[in-house]
């Protein structure tokens, strides 16, 4: 009387078993950004440095997500097996802030809240930023940089980069788009005025 249930019970197990030998890899999350590893300093500002806040970065919708996405002709490929660990205009706003703070040691950048009013606010709009699946890379931007001061002008700028390198993996695809918003980066870094 218990051999059927027997085998039944084998039969459910031996399924079990197959399916998590057809299981799909580990969720792997990417960051944009590389932590520098140096010693714990601590830096008092200047009450009279150069406040710059960075505003997050504004970028087409499909593109801001946690999804790594390349693109075959005007199809848009997810990946299925990587992540952003945070949404992407988010990682993009860090990674932008980290570089040109390194840049400009002499002034204080922030994407953070502010206590009191900044001297210049960055404001940056991406409209393109691309991978193609044969390893073409595609940024387009602008940027303001707006001085507190009404009376003082508005520096505005576009730019238009590309790169080209590996993109057979998503490690790929991440290595190529931190290369891309590094060059952005240096591009506003230069922009930026040395006094408000």
């Amino acid at each position: 009387m218990m051999f059927p249930f027997r085998r039944t019970a084998l039969a459910l197990l031996g399924g079990c078993a197959l399916l998590a030998g057809c299981s799909s890899p580990a969720l792997r999350l990417y960051t944009l950004g590389i932590p520098a590893h140096s010693d714990n300093k601590s830096f008092q500002v200047s009450p009279h440095a150069t406040i710059v806040a960075i505003d997050r970065v504004v970028m087409p919708d499909y593109l801001d997500c946690q999804d790594i996405i390349s693109r075959n002709g005007e199809e848009i490929r997810r990946s299925p097996n990587a992540r952003w660990v945070t949404r992407l205009s988010l990682g993009v706003t860090d990674l932008i802030t980290n570089e040109i703070a390194a840049t400009q040691p002499h002034m204080l950048f922030t994407d953070q809240p502010l206590v009191k009013a900044a001297n210049m606010r960055v404001i940056i709009a991406i409209s393109e930023f691309d991978i193609d699946i044969n390893g073409h890379a595609v940024l387009n931007a602008h940027w303001a940089v707006v001085p507190r001061d009404a009376a003082k002008p508005i520096e505005q700028n576009i730019v238009h980069l590309s790169t080209e390198g590996p993109a057979k993996t998503d490690a790929d695809v991440a290595a190529l788009m931190r290369n891309l918003v590094v060059q952005l980066a240096d591009h506003i870094s230069r922009s930026i005025p040395t006094t408000p």
